[in-house]
């Protein structure tokens, strides 16, 4: 059994799209006219390192490459191959993923036409390789040349597109017919980009005798006896005619232990054969999510011996966990919604995650860890991957398996009917969910698979659906749990979000997107005021959203040199269709007037603005005792804008990094007011219970009133609960504030009564003081301090600097240790500040 990947030292060249398959051996005599590559390989990528393209992502450069999407595109790799290695039985070729439009040639002779990148190209070439010098070819185009209106028919207008909101060259009613990653043609967040290219890996396997096919594992259950799990071995004997005695090895490993090994004799018959059986896991080290505990991972090891040939299996980590989707009915309107993993309830904090850019194929591995490992450290527990981009690379799914953030999957449909009733659509669908399901199933991290994204709320309600027609109900309703109830039935199933009840978009079952009672809706007073965000009822959030600007160092890298004017075609085009001046409308209300701000001021106050937006109904949502799910849209960007991420295309985090990692803290204090009565809800999302005395009541912002009493609190393990109520009494909240603060637990931080907007407050001005500052091989570490309250305190850093917390309010006298990522950092360097406003 050997391997050899084909990733580097490819060479690509373009023709016209009439330039078909059937001109392949024309292409090959070509001499002149070819770029080097490696794979992954987007076609823009060679482009733009040859200095043909300016980079897409950079000012308005993105329209000069719109000629790439009228080209077919041409591979060629040539590899040797060594006579020991073609004397396998099999010598399969996979292309791991290929968008879109594929045909593929070795040696001259056609493979085969593939006709999505949701699945590989996989093909037995024993008697099409030879020893020596062989030659691939894989000829590609973006797709979209496939299909015309006339075959769009009815599900052209249900299909979303930004061309409502004048941004019209975003969106393609096409895109429905082309198994691709769907937001490529341009989306409220991103350009259109139509992609193309072999964006995975390419690699031959030749296999003597047997192969192992797939190993599947899955906890059975657990109990203080031990984990029962049951184990799926899929060989396959290469001889047709003659049954061969094998014997197969499974084993487990914790921490480079092994734990249990299992050895068996077995006969395998020609073709595929299945093992199945189960180990019993004494004292198992349990998969929990982020904050939850520990993401305790096992290696799996699996090998075949039979014929004198050995066939292993790629190893892999395994989290022993139970996940099930709680729907417990609450009364006869309501049912739960919730993630119950190994008998606990996850209340589920994260985002909705987007290729992280429009070039997909360009995301690094560096850029893939830095983006979960800030999840992480943002105290996520679930990252959404939306329908409307591609199954991911296998990095994404082995770093959250490490870092314990559950992954809500969506398959890739989103925004748009789909032509189903069509049977090539239908049996690339199969294909593709049969291959992904397999792949993905053993991934600790997977805790739900979604059907789309949008389908039934849009189709219900703002396309105003046909009766009889519901293009893709076949894909959601049929062949999605058909398929997950073979491959994974441990994996819960869910149809679409939002779904559930009979508005799909309801607040009484399933999971529900919550746009057009604030962001999404008209009245701007209500896109920027937080405390709508208390009126929610729902179950479980997976959408919502607000926007601000990202960091300077960004913004003047995507401009490309353009002015800084927010009126010039380049600034809207970096804007979000959805933004409609809701930054400078939010800056008003809560800050200052922004006529004559400057360029940095702007920033500074939207992105508090969208911090406060995206903390503050956070914790509306954490408060709710039967909403068990608040994923924010979105966590990351695809490129630089005015938008909706806490992280931007450059990895810098904008201020509201900080404002969310706060209000997903594992333990946390939530106050909010109604009735004249102040209520404090307090989190454990942790394993350990907690008890503190608890100070509440109110103190002037210069320190000099305080009315409090204190309470002792027991906060249990993995609850949410109302510790305390009080009457708000009569206070001056304009030169105060009403809170609740630890006295003895600096783990939890205190909890400030939102009462009025900023610009309302009369503050004192604050003087900040820093003390105990060190450096040690793991970076600095710092006290800060104030005499009055202290609005968004900050430390001028610079965008690079990571601290464990920033852009806070300190109430008066109150202290907070501050931890920064750095070995180079001075004290001299900082440079605290506060918003103040006289």
């Amino acid at each position: 059994m050997a391997k050899i990947y084909l990733n580097k030292d490819w060479l690509l060249r373009w023709e016209e799209l009439a330039h078909g398959p059937e001109k392949n051996a024309l292409v090959l005599q070509k001499a002149d006219g070819w770029l080097k590559t490696d794979l992954p390989c987007d076609v823009h990528m060679p482009l733009i390192a040859a200095d043909m393209i300016k980079e897409p992502l950079e000012s308005d450069h993105y329209h000069q490459s719109e000629w790439i999407e009228e080209k077919s595109w041409w591979f060629k790799k040539v590899f040797h191959s060594s006579e020991d290695f073609i004397k396998g039985d099999v010598i399969e070729i996979t292309l791991e993923s290929l968008d879109a439009e594929a045909d593929v040639f070795l040696n001259g002779i056609h493979l085969g036409h593939q006709k999505s990148a949701f699945y590989p190209f996989i093909m037995d070439v024993k008697e099409y390789l030879r020893a020596g010098e062989n030659i691939l070819l894989v000829r590609l185009s973006s797709g979209l040349e496939y299909y015309s209106d006339a075959d769009l028919g009815s599900i052209k207008k249900f299909v979303c597109t930004e061309n409502i909101r004048g941004y019209m060259d975003r969106g393609d009613a096409r895109r429905a017919f082309v198994r691709k990653p769907q937001y490529v043609y341009g989306w409220d967040w991103g350009p259109r980009i139509p992609t193309c290219g072999i964006v995975k890996n390419v690699w031959l396997e030749s296999m003597t005798k047997h192969a192992v096919r797939s190993v599947q594992v899955v906890t059975d259950s657990i109990s203080k006896d031990g984990a029962i799990l049951k184990v799926a071995i899929e060989v396959e004997n290469f001889d047709q005619f003659a049954t061969m005695e094998g014997i197969f090895q499974f084993e487990m490993a914790f921490a480079g232990n092994s734990v249990v090994k299992v050895e068996q004799e077995n006969l395998l018959r020609s073709g595929l054969n299945k093992i199945d059986f189960t180990v019993n896991i004494a004292a198992p080290k349990l998969w929990w999510p982020n904050g939850m505990g520990e993401p305790n991972l096992y290696t799996v090891k699996t090998q075949v011996m039979a014929g004198g040939v050995t066939s292993t299996y790629s190893e892999f980590q395994y989290g022993i966990r139970i996940i099930k989707l709680d729907l417990t009915k609450l009364n006869n309107k309501e049912r739960k919604f919730a993630i119950e993993i190994n008998g606990v309830t996850a209340l589920c904090k994260g985002g909705n995650w987007i290729p992280a850019d429009s070039i997909y194929a360009r995301v690094s591995d560096e850029k893939y860890q830095t983006l979960l490992l800030e999840a992480k450290e943002a105290n996520f527990n679930m990252m959404r991957l939306w329908g409307g981009g591609f199954y991911e690379q296998e990095i994404f799914y082995e770093k959250c398996d490490q870092y314990g953030i559950m992954i809500w999957h969506d398959l890739m449909f989103a925004c748009a009917l789909y032509p189903d009733y069509l049977e090539w659509f239908r049996n690339e669908v199969e294909k593709e969910l049969d291959y992904q399901t397999r792949h993905l199933r053993n991934h600790a991290s997977m805790a739900l698979w979604c059907g789309c994204n949008e389908n039934h709320w849009g189709f219900n309600d703002w396309w105003g659906g046909e009766p009889g027609f519901f293009g893709g109900a076949e894909c959601y309703n049929k062949i999605a749990p058909k398929i997950i109830y073979r491959n994974c039935p441990e994996i819960p199933y869910w149809n679409c979000s939002p779904y559930g009840g009979d508005d799909p978009n309801g607040n009484d079952i399933g999971d529900r997107h919550h746009w057009r009672e604030c962001t999404m809706g008209e009245d701007m007073e209500k896109r920027i005021t937080p405390e709508e965000y208390d009126k929610i009822s729902a179950k479980f959030i997976t959408e919502y959203g607000c926007i601000g600007p990202d960091c300077k160092s960004s913004t003047l890298k995507y401009m490309a040199g353009a002015p800084l004017d927010r009126n010039s075609a380049i600034w809207k085009h970096h804007s979000n269709a959805f933004e409609k001046d809701t930054v400078i409308a939010s800056i008003a209300k809560h800050y200052l007037d922004p006529q004559n701000l400057s360029f940095d001021d702007f920033l500074l106050y939207g992105c508090l603005c969208h911090g406060l937006m995206l903390g503050y109904s956070l914790e509306a949502i954490r408060f709710k005792e039967n909403c068990w799910g608040s994923l924010f849209w979105m966590y990351d960007d695809c490129w630089g804008e005015v938008g909706w991420t806490i992280i931007d295309y450059y990895l810098k985090r904008k201020p509201s990094y900080y404002f969310v990692k706060r209000a997903f803290a594992h333990l946390k204090l939530i106050m909010r007011e109604s009735g004249g009565k102040v209520r404090v809800v307090g989190i454990n999302d942790t394993t350990m219970p907690f008890e503190f005395r608890l100070e509440y009541g109110y103190v002037s912002f210069d320190g000099g009133k305080k009315d409090s009493q204190c309470c002792q609190i027991e906060l249990a393990a993995f609850s949410r609960s109302t510790l305390l109520e009080f009457a708000k009494q009569d206070y001056d909240c304009t030169r105060g504030a009403i809170f609740a603060q630890p006295v003895d637990n600096k783990a939890i931080a205190s909890a400030i009564l939102r009462t009025h907007t900023f610009r309302e407050l009369k503050l004192a001005a604050a003087n900040l003081v820093i003390r105990e500052f060190k450096q040690d091989e793991t970076g600095v570490r710092f006290i800060i301090g104030t005499d009055h309250y202290a609005h968004a305190v900050h430390f001028n850093l610079g965008d690079d600097v990571k601290l464990s917390d920033e852009y806070f309010d300190l109430l008066p006298g109150e202290e907070k240790e501050i931890l920064i990522d750095s070995l180079t950092i001075n004290q001299k360097d900082l440079k605290p500040a506060c918003i103040y406003l006289p």
